[in-house]
C-alpha cells in the first residue's frame, strides 16, 4: 500500500507544486476585495432600507424618538400604543407613515371610552397631536424645496412687491439655464413688466403646504408656448416664508372678532395691567385658513397690525372654538377686503383639539 501511495504522488508530483502565476493571484485578490466590498454595502443598504421594519428595543426607540425631538412622555406614550395596538413594525411611529397616522387615529378614537377626568383626556388628545406635529415637521424639514430648477410647469406663483402687492403667475417653461413664468396683470388689465437685471421676491407653496421665499433676477421676456412670460434666473437659496409649526388647512367659515385692548390701572408698584375684551366692538370676517398657531381671515373692517384680539368660530359645525391671538400681518385684498394673519397666543387645551380635529383627517 505505501508503495502504491509514492506511486500515485509520484505521478501528480508536477501538477500538486506547480508555481503559480503571479498574475493570475493578484486578479483573484482583486476579485475577492470586490467581492467583500461589495457585501458590507449591500449590507448597509439594507440595513437603511429595513429601517423601520428592525427589530425593536425599547432602549433603540426611545433614542430615537428622542432624536427626532419627541418629549419622553410622547416617547412614553407612543410605546404604550405598540403594546394595546400590537403595532408590528414600531420604528414606523417615528415616521410621518401611514402606521403612524392609523395608530394616532386610532387612539383618538378609543379616548371616547377612556375613564378620566375630562381635563386629563384633552390633555392626551393634545399630545397626540402634539406627536403628529413633531413628526411632520421632521419631515417637512428633510423635503423642503432648495433649487428653482424642481419647478414644475404650471405651478402657482406669486411676485412680491416691495410696497406689498402681489401678483399671480404661473411657471410656463423650466430649463437648464433659466425659468419662466407667466407676466402678471394688474387690477386695470396690462402687463405688469418689470426692467431687465431687476431682482423679484418670488413666494410658492411646497407639497407640505408651507410657502417658500427667493429672489430671481429679471433676464427678459418672449412668448413661451403663445403665453408672454418673464424669464427669470435660476436661484438655489429657497427658504421658508414663515417657520410654521403646525400644518395649515384652508377654511371658510364665518368667524367673529373682538379688539382687546389693555386697562392699566394703580401706580408704580401698585401698577396692573388687565386685557379687556371690547364685546361692543365685534366684527365679522371670513376665515381663510386654519391651524394650531394661528390663522388668515377676510373682512371689510380690519383691525391694525399688532393688536390684539379674541376670536370665535365653529371649524366644524357644532364645535364652537375661542382663542385669543395677534395680528402679526395686513394685506389689502382690492378695494373691499383685507386678509388679517393672526397669531395665536392662548387657547385651551379643548379648543386647539377641535381646531386640531378639523386640521387633521386621521382614518
Amino acid at each position: 500500500m505505501f508503495i502504491v501511495l509514492l506511486q500515485t504522488t509520484s505521478r501528480f508530483k508536477g501538477q500538486l507544486f506547480k508555481p503559480s502565476d503571479p498574475r493570475q493571484n493578484w486578479i483573484f485578490l482583486g476579485v475577492m476585495l470586490a467581492s467583500f466590498l461589495f457585501l458590507i454595502v449591500a449590507n448597509k443598504v439594507s440595513n437603511r432600507d429595513s429601517e423601520k421594519n428592525k427589530r425593536y428595543s425599547k432602549r433603540a426607540f426611545r433614542r430615537e424618538g428622542q432624536r427626532i425631538g419627541l418629549t419622553k412622555k410622547q416617547v412614553a406614550l407612543l410605546e404604550s400604543f405598540i403594546k394595546v395596538y400590537h403595532v408590528t413594525k414600531p420604528f414606523a411611529l417615528l415616521s410621518n407613515t401611514r402606521t403612524l397616522n392609523n395608530t394616532l387615529g386610532q387612539a383618538l378614537r378609543d379616548i371616547s371610552h377612556m375613564e378620566a377626568p375630562p381635563a386629563v383626556i384633552e390633555e392626551r388628545k393634545l399630545n397626540i397631536y402634539r406627536i403628529k406635529q413633531r413628526i411632520e415637521r421632521v419631515f417637512a424639514e428633510t423635503n423642503q424645496i432648495s433649487d428653482t430648477r424642481k419647478l414644475k410647469l404650471s405651478q402657482d406663483v406669486t411676485f412680491k412687491m416691495d410696497n406689498g402687492n402681489r401678483y399671480a403667475s404661473v411657471v410656463t417653461a423650466n430649463l437648464k439655464e433659466f425659468y419662466c413664468a407667466r407676466v402678471p396683470v394688474g387690477k386695470k388689465g396690462s402687463q405688469i413688466k418689470w426692467p431687465k437685471g431687476t431682482k423679484l421676491t418670488i413666494m410658492i407653496w411646497g407639497a407640505d403646504g408651507e410657502e417658500y421665499t427667493f429672489t430671481s433676477k429679471v433676464l427678459g421676456y418672449n412668448s413661451v408656448k403663445g403665453i408672454t412670460s418673464v424669464f427669470l434666473q435660476h436661484s438655489n437659496k429657497i427658504s421658508r416664508a414663515y417657520q410654521r409649526k403646525f400644518r395649515r388647512k384652508n377654511i371658510k367659515r364665518p368667524c367673529y372678532f373682538f379688539p382687546i385692548k389693555i386697562q392699566i390701572t394703580g401706580i408704580g408698584k401698585r401698577e396692573k395691567k388687565e386685557a379687556v375684551v371690547m364685546k361692543n366692538k365685534g366684527r365679522m370676517g371670513t376665515l381663510i385658513d386654519l391651524s394650531a398657531g394661528g390663522c388668515s381671515l377676510q373682512t371689510t373692517s380690519p383691525l391694525n397690525k399688532g393688536e390684539l384680539i379674541k376670536l370665535n368660530f365653529e371649524p366644524m359645525k357644532g364645535s364652537p372654538v375661542i382663542t385669543y391671538g395677534k395680528i402679526v400681518d395686513c394685506r389689502s385684498n382690492g378695494r373691499i377686503y383685507t386678509s388679517m394673519h393672526v397669531m395665536f397666543t392662548r387657547a385651551s387645551s379643548k379648543n386647539l383639539n377641535r381646531i386640531n380635529e378639523y386640521v387633521y383627517d386621521f382614518e
